[in-house]
């Protein structure tokens, strides 16, 4: 993960997506949780249902889903074959983006502005950062921020593409 710089590791079975590891699943089983990087396989680790995104949906509905699943990475599939893996998608992504694009243009500096200030709130991994209750009170807040944010951006009818 670090040579490719990544932030997690599909694991497939026969095309299939089988499960996905982050960053955090190695810290937190491993480095928190003790266990031997060398005796523990990835299915340990990893989790088993990962959420995936056709590629022809737009980055509004990445975020809804992103934020409906409390997950912070989608795995991008070919919508005509939900077994071919395009890529990967993480909320850091999603925010640059929406912090780029050139939608902000077309919508008053108000909305803009309210807009980039959300998104620079959804900082990258932040409910890993965190643990126990104050990850519950985070996912409550990011919550809130994505809400917000959403309802801006359907209002501004942003629409882009993944």
């Amino acid at each position: 993960m670090e040579d490719n710089r990544v932030g997690c590791v599909l694991v497939t079975k026969g095309g299939r997506i089988e499960g996905i590891a982050t960053r955090y699943d190695f810290v937190h089983h491993l480095v928190v949780g003790g266990l031997d990087a060398h005796a523990t396989s990835i299915s340990r680790i990893m989790h088993t249902s990962p959420v995936t995104i056709g590629s022809s949906e737009t980055m509004v509905d990445a975020l809804k889903l992103m934020a409906q699943k409390k997950v912070e990475r989608l795995i991008v599939i070919n919508p005509k074959d939900r077994n071919q893996i395009l890529g990967v998608i993480s909320l850091e992504d999603v925010i640059a983006s929406l912090e780029s694009s050139e939608a902000f243009h077309f919508m008053s500096r108000e909305k803009a502005d309210q807009i980039r200030g959300i998104v620079r709130r959804l900082t990258p991994n932040l409910l890993a950062r965190y643990s126990g209750e104050e990850r519950t009170w985070m996912e409550r807040e990011v919550s809130d921020e994505t809400k917000a944010l959403l309802m801006l951006l359907e209002e501004s009818e942003v629409s882009l593409r993944v």
